[in-house]
């Protein structure tokens, strides 16, 4: 459970110390994966979707595989020297990603959906030195892509097949003694505002996070099962399902792509006591007509996080599936810094980050003063943590605009915190909409319109106004079989908020636009309004 204030120490401002109780471990991903081969070598670490069926992949399997590709890539590659990875989610991609860690090298996960162009920037500018890239991926084939977009590069990669990294030879020698503090990943930021940014994370960050994320999803099983479908080429799924699972020495259960029928199926194969979702799978599962008539007993926990979640939701979700839904929150600069307990009420869990974790301070830092804003009073989320990013990559700069000299991690997120330690997010700073002079925050507004019934998930957004400056605009998909016109969905709005807070423009949509880790790509919302209105 996560830290109660005593009714006595009721915060009088939006401030948060850390808990600095539980131990930090000075350990390598390498390290944890060696402890679990030793301690429990025929334990499951993972389960995957294969040609064969569910294939599992044991912890002293695990090690061993990892170990020999570890070796295989010294024989290219020094200590510090960066490793892209390719292509949906394999056994070959995780062992890739342990053997980079106990090799010394820094993993640089590729998205999958990601343009020539983009990425050839993210090679160069993290001086990539081997990409292991995959055959096919939806008919395409990453490692034709990726072995023509290495040609072109100022100094050309060695491209290798990611599948043949599952089961590597192993060549034999000594592996590097590594430090907790060494770069473990560069994270490469969803882009939905400006060019990506490479976020570096140590091994120390990246152990004690998923460490202390597994504590607040624990179902108290004998044995934690998590099924999770993210994308291992975001940090929701490297470290918050891979490292999360190995922080405890339980095991993972993922495949390549989210598809309803595969995760029901995947959920009663393994006996899933733990499911990663994002918004949308939610409503893609409460959804499915055959959801009643499968076996999910031994599924107890479910952890979301992005888009606003109405409360009605999560109650239906947990009903329907007897589970208890938290809430994470975090950035690739400082992965799951906040989450929501399970027994947290069912408006914390859909209208809240929750609490920070354990080694993260926290702050709400004024916009108006710069000081520490009051309680319940908007303004920018300030983390400061141990366990936050090194850096950006080889930007300086941009590093310094977000990390300040006393090390708070300004990460450009509109919250507020309230009396209970408890934050709320309003949107990105961006993101305010100035109507008229007056600031709108758009997640009050989805708290407003995710209340009614019809309504499964909303995003709302500033369209350009030449008299306003900007209006306020909500994209809305509606939960199924229901049906709700803007008109009354704008009148619903109306008896909540403000005038000047209600939008004035709606469009109505079957699913959203999102980046690989389940981030609305707010951006194609924008054109697809303004498309409309030229249409």
């Amino acid at each position: 459970m996560s830290e109660e204030l005593p009714d006595s120490a009721r915060l009088i401002e939006s401030y948060r110390p850390a808990d600095t109780r539980p131990e930090l471990w000075r350990l390598t991903v390498g390290e944890l994966l060696l402890r679990n081969a030793g301690r429990y070598p025929d334990r499951p670490a993972l389960q995957m979707v294969g040609e064969a069926g569910l294939e599992s992949v044991s912890w002293g399997e695990l090690a061993h595989r990892a170990r020999g590709a570890a070796r295989q890539l010294l024989q290219r590659l020094e200590p510090g020297d960066a490793v892209g990875v390719w292509g949906a989610n394999s056994i070959a991609w995780v062992v890739a990603e342990y053997a980079s860690a106990l090799a010394g090298t820094i993993l640089v996960p590729l998205n999958t959906s990601l343009a020539d162009a983009e990425v050839s920037d993210q090679l160069t500018r993290a001086d990539v030195r081997v990409v292991l890239a995959a055959e096919d991926h939806r008919g395409r084939s990453l490692l034709e892509r990726a072995r023509k977009l290495a040609a072109d590069l100022p100094r050309e990669p060695a491209v290798l097949p990611l599948q043949d990294w599952e089961t590597a030879e192993d060549p034999g020698g000594r592996l590097p003694v590594v430090s907790p503090d060494a770069p473990f990943l560069i994270q490469y930021t969803s882009g939905t505002t400006g060019r990506p940014k490479g976020a570096v994370l140590s091994h120390f960050s990246c152990v004690n996070t998923a460490r202390f994320g597994m504590d607040r999803q624990r179902t108290g099983a004998e044995r934690e099962v998590m099924c999770s479908l993210l994308p291992l080429h975001h940090v929701g799924a490297s470290v918050c399902a891979v490292l999360v699972t190995a922080s405890t020495a339980d095991t993972l259960v993922t495949a390549a792509g989210f598809d309803v029928d595969r995760l029901l199926d995947l959920i009663e194969a393994t006996g899933a006591t733990i499911l990663g979702v994002v918004p949308t799978m939610v409503t893609d599962l409460l959804a499915h007509p055959g959801l009643k008539s499968r076996d999910l007993s031994t599924l107890r926990v479910v952890m979301g996080g992005g888009a606003s979640v109405s409360p009605a939701l999560i109650r239906d979700f947990q009903q329907a599936l007897d589970v208890q839904f938290t809430v994470g929150y975090g950035q690739s600069e400082s992965p799951m810094a906040c989450s929501s307990d399970v027994d947290d009420s069912d408006e914390d869990k859909a209208l809240t980050l929750g609490r920070p974790s354990p080694h993260r301070e926290a702050r709400i830092t004024s916009i108006s003063t710069g000081g520490v804003a009051a309680v319940d009073e908007p303004g920018e989320l300030w983390i400061r943590s141990p366990l936050n990013m090194l850096g950006y990559h080889e930007m300086p700069e941009q590093t310094e605009s977000v990390l300040d000299k006393d090390a708070w991690l300004h990460t450009g997120d509109l919250c507020s915190m309230d009396g209970r330690g408890v934050i709320t997010f309003h949107g990105r700073l961006r993101e305010v909409v100035i109507r008229g002079g007056e600031n709108v925050y758009p997640r009050e507004v989805e708290e407003v319109l995710a209340a009614h019934p019809a309504v499964a998930v909303v995003a709302v957004l500033g369209l350009p106004d030449p008299r306003l400056g900007e209006t306020v605009a909500a994209c809305v998909q509606l939960n199924p079989g229901s049906t709700v016109d803007a008109q009354a969905l704008e009148a619903f709005a109306a008896e909540r908020l403000a005038s000047f807070k209600v939008p004035r423009a709606w469009r109505f949509v079957a699913e959203f636009p999102l980046t690989g880790s389940g981030k609305i790509r707010r951006t194609e919302l924008r054109r697809a309004f303004a498309s409309a209105q030229h249409a």
